[in-house]
């Protein structure tokens, strides 16, 4: 009994995503759900949410939230159109450009976050503010919607063996992401120094540098989704970006709650975010007004750290919703002391 009760906890979110799609597929108050045009537009729209979900997650499996991620997602779009639209330069030039953006962005996280030693939650809520300054300050407030490359704008509405070509890239990215996190040193590593930043400097591991990773890599991934962004749209519109984040975070966190309980996982989120856009989606054409999006999105993730932080205290884990900032280290990313791994342990015994 014990061990199904167990399957049906690691499977209960796609579990709950397939009776979502069976219901609105049924249901007389939502008929064009399950037509090719809506679960068309379904699959690209949350193809681009999956990739800033991911995003999301690489530095919340190494123990730090990037809040910024939406912002971040939005200011690259622009950068990207603004490239081609007003400095005329080639397409090539704007994804290097994005890209490098997002590598910046990065950067400046993991100097607060992983060098400095604020909170990855105050330190990227400011960088969320002042990205959406700078934003507003590049556009003007304007979309950018003219001299977009035809070769991007091509590749947004194209696709690939009936599938959109923004999905498949979202999809290939998604499963390396999922490769690296569960079967490579790398991705070991990551989910070590998450678990026990203190416990991993003991046996070797540099939490500064695996958590500046994580940024670094976040802020690559949210750089090609505004890439896809600006592909799929023909342009950059300024008041996206912020919207992304909240989703994002409460996918990554939601995820955490399926396949690895108590561990947020690329498979975990990826399920999160069609469950929440499915429901959205059908609740949406149901009828229901524009703040049915902001409730399914902050109840998941209430209901996610809720579920995560009483399963972490019933087996006595670190829970999935705890986010602490990296140990204090000397220059050779050492641990300066192991105050961490007491206050571990003490939470345990707790």
């Amino acid at each position: 009994m014990s061990t199904v009760v167990s399957v049906l906890e690691r499977f209960a979110l796609l579990i709950m995503l397939v009776v979502a799609v069976i219901f609105f597929s049924v249901n007389p108050a939502t008929p064009v759900f399950f037509t090719v045009q809506n679960l068309q537009n379904l699959l690209i729209n949350e193809a681009l949410l999956v990739l800033i979900a991911v995003a999301t997650t690489l530095p919340l499996v190494a123990g730090q939230i990037d809040l910024s991620v939406g912002p971040s997602a939005g200011l690259i779009a622009l950068v990207t159109a603004g490239l081609m639209s007003r400095n005329g330069l080639p397409l090539v030039v704007a994804i290097l450009g994005a890209v490098v953006a997002g590598v910046l962005v990065g950067l400046v996280n993991s100097l607060l976050i992983a060098r400095i030693g604020i909170s990855s939650i105050v330190a990227t809520l400011g960088m969320a503010s002042v990205i959406s300054a700078v934003t507003y300050l590049y556009s003007g407030g304007l979309s950018i919607v003219t001299g977009i490359s035809p070769a991007l704008t091509d590749f947004g509405s194209g696709k690939f063996l009936g599938i959109p070509d923004p999905v498949v890239v979202v999809a290939i990215i998604s499963l390396l992401a999922w490769y690296v996190l569960g079967y490579t040193p790398v991705g070991r590593s990551l989910l070590a120094v998450g678990s026990s930043p203190g416990a991993s400097t003991l046996v070797g591991l540099s939490v500064r540098k695996h958590v500046a990773a994580s940024l670094v890599a976040a802020g690559v991934l949210v750089s090609i989704s505004a890439v896809l962004l600006v592909a799929i749209q023909g342009g950059a519109n300024p008041q996206l970006g912020p919207a992304f984040t909240l989703p994002a975070v409460a996918a990554a966190f939601l995820g955490g709650t399926a396949y690895q309980r108590g561990r947020v996982n690329i498979l975990g989120t990826v399920t999160a975010v069609f469950f929440i856009g499915v429901v959205v989606n059908g609740l949406t054409l149901w009828g229901f007004a524009g703040w049915v999006s902001d409730l399914v999105n902050g109840l998941s993730l209430l209901i996610a750290v809720g579920i995560s932080t009483i399963a972490g205290r019933r087996q006595g884990t670190h829970p999935v919703s705890t986010v602490e900032p990296p140990p204090a280290a000397d220059d050779d990313g050492s641990a300066a002391d192991d105050g961490q791994l007491h206050l571990l342990v003490a939470r345990k015994d707790a």
